[in-house]
C-alpha cells in the first residue's frame, strides 16, 4: 500500500507503519520521570512466599513492567531481565533453583525452568503446607502414600508392596 507523501508533516509515507512510526517518534515523548518510577518498578518487584502472589502471577507481573518500561523508550536487555528475574526470587528457599541456573541469560529459559520447578512442588502437599513455599523444613510426617496408607512417604518411593528405592525407607 502506498500513502501519497505529506509534504507539509514531513513525514516518510512510503508505507502506513512508516508513517505511524515517525508520527509516534515525533510525538511520544517519554517523561524521565514516568521512565525512572517504571524502571524502579520492575527492579523493586519481589517475590514473596507465603503471599498471596503466585509464581507466574509474578513472572507476568515481571514482563508487564519490562513492557511499561519499552513503552516509555527504557530499553531492558533479555540479559539484564534475565538477571532481574533471578534476583527477583526469594532467598534462602529459591537457592538451590537459581543455582542450577549457571550462566543462562535468556528469559524464556529462565522463566521455563522456574515454571517448572513451581509445577513440581505445586504436586503432592498436605493442607497445612502454604503452595507459595518451595522448599519446606518440616519432616515428612505428613506425607501419605496413596499406595499402603502410612504416612511419610509417596507411592512413587515404593517398588511394591513392601520394597522400598534406595534411600527411602520410611
Amino acid at each position: 500500500m502506498n500513502i501519497a507523501p505529506n509534504i507539509q508533516a514531513g513525514l516518510d509515507c512510503s508505507s502506513a507503519k512508516t508513517a505511524w512510526d515517525s508520527l509516534v517518534s515525533g510525538y511520544a515523548q517519554a517523561d524521565p520521570i514516568a521512565q525512572n518510577l517504571t524502571h524502579a518498578r520492575l527492579h523493586a518487584k519481589r517475590f514473596i512466599e507465603g503471599g498471596t502472589e503466585t509464581l507466574p502471577g509474578h513472572i507476568a507481573e515481571l514482563q508487564r513492567l519490562r513492557e511499561a518500561c519499552r513503552g516509555l523508550g527504557v530499553t531492558v536487555m533479555d540479559s539484564q531481565f534475565a538477571g532481574r528475574i533471578m534476583l527477583s526470587m526469594p532467598t534462602p528457599s529459591w537457592d538451590p533453583v537459581i543455582s542450577t541456573l549457571g550462566r543462562v541469560l535468556d528469559p524464556k529459559s529462565i522463566i521455563s525452568h522456574l515454571s517448572t520447578k513451581w509445577s513440581c512442588h505445586q504436586g503432592p502437599t498436605s493442607s497445612d503446607k502454604d503452595g507459595n513455599i518451595v522448599f519446606q523444613t518440616s519432616g515428612k510426617s505428613h506425607l501419605k502414600c496413596n499406595n499402603c496408607g502410612r504416612t511419610g512417604h509417596f507411592k512413587a518411593k515404593m517398588l511394591g508392596e513392601g520394597r522400598w528405592t534406595r534411600g527411602s525407607v520410611p
